[in-house]
């Protein structure tokens, strides 16, 4: 009885040591390589719309928005005026927006409405033309920082005018070009992070219920039947098992989604 209750104790600590604990911190190390790959991927997203938002804020200032009678005209310039909020704020703080600024769903919101800018006016564009007016005196003058911003959106701007259509074309090619192309990278990250997250819990389950039944063995083993303490013994082992078939899974979405 007492050997057979020292190799079940003996098991449960092999378990516990080289099983629950190793696989915990080789989660750890797949969390940190997914968040590592997720800054290379989105970092370079996030300068670019953040000096976006920053040109529409500093932009907006040479537009005059004469009569916005049509549902197309009134949405682009709602869309404008929503986007120009975000610019304000980036450039009060002097930092770029992180992947920690937005929820997946809100930054493909902000996104939309980006590419209604483009949408409302490629629909109307007659309406825009004639009831849109745009400050070509004020751009001249006061657009040093409106060029600074378009520029860090992408060097292909390097050598625009500040012009009316300017910013249409602008807020289409940023959509088409740097937004589609990273469209889906929050969605996957936070299904990843949902999953990450039930593995936490599992590990903690697993690793405290192999803790408790060592103790409720070496507390109680006199009156407990050695089939029990085998049966705890099983658990566990099933628990272990199952514990890396969910690691493995995790392991094979990340790859997936930080391809």
């Amino acid at each position: 009885m007492e050997n057979q209750i020292t190799n079940i104790i003996t098991i449960l600590t092999a378990l516990l040591t080289g099983g629950f604990l190793m696989l915990f911190i080789e989660n750890q190390q797949i969390t940190t390589y997914v968040i590592e790959r997720l800054h290379q991927r989105m970092n370079p997203f996030f300068h670019s719309f953040t000096n976006y938002v920053k040109f529409v804020s500093s932009f907006e200032s040479c537009f005059s928005w004469k009569k916005c009678t049509t549902s197309y005209m009134k949405s682009m310039k709602q869309c404008v005026e929503d986007i120009s909020k975000y610019g304000g704020k980036a450039i009060i703080s002097g930092q770029d927006f992180s992947i920690y600024s937005f929820s997946a769903t809100d930054l493909d919101s902000i996104c939309e409405k980006i590419n209604g800018i483009w949408y409302y006016e490629d629909k109307n564009i007659s309406d825009f033309n004639d009831n849109v007016s745009f400050d070509e005196n004020h751009a001249k003058n006061f657009g040093e920082y409106s060029l600074e911003y378009l520029r860090g959106i992408s060097p292909k701007y390097n050598r625009e005018r500040l012009t009316k259509s300017l910013l249409p074309k602008v807020s289409g090619d940023f959509y088409v070009d740097i937004y589609q192309p990273i469209q889906n990278v929050l969605y996957e990250y936070e299904y990843w992070m949902k999953k990450e997250k039930y593995f936490k819990n599992l590990a903690f389950v697993t690793i405290s219920g192999n803790i408790l039944f060592m103790l409720v063995i070496l507390m109680f083993h006199q009156y407990l039947p050695i089939c029990i303490a085998y049966l705890l013994c099983i658990i566990c082992s099933g628990l272990l098992i199952y514990e890396l078939y969910e690691l493995m899974r995790i392991e094979k979405l990340a790859k997936e989604i930080m391809r």
